[in-house]
């Protein structure tokens, strides 16, 4: 069987949405079929192979790409996204790679860049299509975030602009949420209701390693922070919150990329000798310096693999209690949860996780085995199988 799985970014941009995709393309090549990845770049076309992976990089038919790193003037980003409303050389590309690859199934994933003509070419194509859904871009340009808060229901600009996906997607055979709360949140919307398959498939995580050998400072209460350095990520939260209830033997590393004038910033402001900005570098050399991985998220993060990474590695986690966090973390047993929109939470938290580190320190094995559902491979592939031969029995 071949399957496409179409996404707005690829190795070496993205972060956990595409090395997720990466993951489930290869667990799919690895049970027999052919697999191909539509993505976009800003430079010309060309088919690469990755890891034994297909993928055609298209230039983005847009102004710019949003590779995360530049932010480009408030114009430019408002013609972008009316632009992404309705893009028919999206739609040209699209077709034009399913009659080159003639899939049997098409996967489409974050779709920002492609527009909602993304789903013409599939449904014209008469292929069944599956929605996976990893935010909620779909819902909103800005993922249900604006103005350093997150929005609690679909704004009437978002809904008017995300018409033509709402009704598009209704045409598709399947939908998967990658957590309860997010599949729950497009119905609540009005989305998939015509539907006729929708799951939800909780995504394992792969480490390289998670026996490392733990480098942390035992002298030192080590808290961490690793994902990309954007505001809804609540990185400012955790830096403030930190700053206020330090000790001397507190430490905080932030490990990760995002726009690089919100990095300087964040430098710049928070400059401690506590505080160790990492840069990029992979899980496993984060991981071995902490005690705890705090993810403070002021916004819907659908189901951070952060959470499911630190969680397998028998470390636990302190969490936001919005999005899809909430559905990993056992309070009290392999994390503790917060509010990060009440006043002085995150600050109580931390200081109620350093009053029992060594507690938290000698639970490494019960923290492990509260996730190992989440972990197992062989029942993700077994669930894709089910629902890619449910998906051709329509």
């Amino acid at each position: 069987m071949r399957i496409l799985f179409i996404n707005a970014l690829f190795e070496p941009f993205g972060g956990g949405a595409e090395r997720t995709i990466k993951e489930l393309a290869k667990l799919v090549n690895g049970l027999g079929h052919e697999v191909k990845i539509l993505t976009l770049w800003d430079k010309e076309d060309e088919e690469v192979e990755i890891d034994g992976l297909k993928i055609y990089r298209a230039k983005i038919p847009n102004l710019y790409f949003p590779d995360g790193r530049s932010r480009p003037p408030l114009i430019k980003r408002r013609l972008w996204h009316i632009i992404e409303i309705y893009n028919p050389l999206a739609k040209r590309i699209v077709s034009r790679q399913i009659d080159i690859f003639t899939p049997h199934i098409i996967q489409i994933h974050n779709t920002y860049g492609w527009s909602s003509s993304v789903y013409d070419a599939v449904l014209e194509s008469g292929v069944p299509g599956i929605q996976v859904i990893h935010d909620l871009h779909l819902l909103c340009p800005t993922n249900m975030f604006k103005k350093n808060s997150v929005c609690k229901k679909q704004c009437f600009i978002c809904k008017l602009i995300r018409f033509p996906q709402k009704v598009k997607t209704n045409k598709l055979k399947a939908v998967v949420g990658l957590s309860q709360f997010v599949l729950k949140k497009f119905l609540d919307e009005g989305y998939f209701t015509k539907v006729p398959i929708r799951r939800v498939l909780y995504r394992p995580i792969a480490l390289k390693k998670c026996s490392f050998v733990r480098k942390a400072d035992n002298n030192s209460v080590n808290f961490g922070f690793i994902g990309s350095l954007y505001p809804y990520k609540g990185v400012e939260l955790l830096l403030k919150s930190f700053q206020k209830v330090k000790r001397a033997n507190f430490r905080l590393y932030i490990a990760g990329r995002g726009f690089n004038d919100y990095e300087i910033y964040l430098k710049s402001k928070y400059a401690d000798e506590s505080v160790i900005f990492m840069g990029e570098v992979s899980p496993e050399i984060f991981l071995e310096k902490v005690d705890v991985v705090v993810v403070p998220s002021l916004g819907h993060d659908t189901f951070p693999r952060v959470v499911l990474e630190s969680l397998s590695c028998g470390i636990p986690v302190i969490g936001s209690n919005l999005g899809g966090i909430p559905e990993m973390i056992i309070d009290g047993v392999n994390g503790i949860i917060f509010d990060p929109y009440k006043i002085g939470d995150l600050e109580e938290k931390i200081l109620m996780f350093a009053s029992k580190i060594k507690d938290w320190r000698s639970r490494c094995s019960v923290i492990r085995n509260s996730v190992s559902n989440f972990l197992d491979f062989e029942r993700w592939a077994n669930e894709w199988t089910d629902l890619y031969n449910s998906v051709l029995n329509l």
